[in-house]
């Protein structure tokens, strides 16, 4: 997936929001993460993917669970920007052999990964099982590219 022209559309996004200068540098990327770690849970918990009990009026929104991954999709676009890892212009999607909880799960470990230990490498690895987790859902590397444009 062709991802250099979202990184410059999230770029003029984040440079119109204003930011806490009483902030760190630290503080402020602890707080990205954090907000990151939210928005995959609230995603997490758009899809029910957690659920190990019997309900039958179970449903998903699946235009819900679209709109809250592009807001994580933005969320991990925005950390690349500001770790410098903005000039990545292609990311490779294959489908995942894991469940959703377990997708969820593995993300989870990205994040912590690439707060304690960030790396380019790292970064990556969180981009590729982000993307992967949209297949899952069952969205388009299309239908990606224009909710994120919207």
């Amino acid at each position: 997936m062709q991802i250099e022209d979202l990184f410059k559309i999230q770029k003029e996004a984040n440079n119109k929001v204003q930011i806490d200068t009483n902030l760190s540098g630290y503080k402020l990327l602890a707080r990205k993460h954090l907000e990151l770690q939210i928005k995959m849970s609230e995603l997490a918990n758009e899809t029910k993917c957690y659920k190990y009990w019997i309900d039958d009026n179970f449903t998903v929104n699946k235009s819900t669970v679209f709109d809250k991954y592009i807001s994580c999709f933005r969320q991990v676009l925005s950390l690349g920007i500001d770790k410098g890892y903005d000039s990545i212009k292609c990311i490779t999607i294959q489908p995942s052999e894991y469940c959703l909880s377990d997708q969820f799960l593995n993300l989870y470990i990205d994040i912590n990964d690439l707060l304690i230990s960030s790396s380019e490498d790292h970064y990556v690895t969180l981009l590729e099982d982000f993307l992967s987790l949209a297949i899952s859902l069952g969205f388009s590397e299309q239908d990606i590219v224009d909710g994120f444009k919207l």
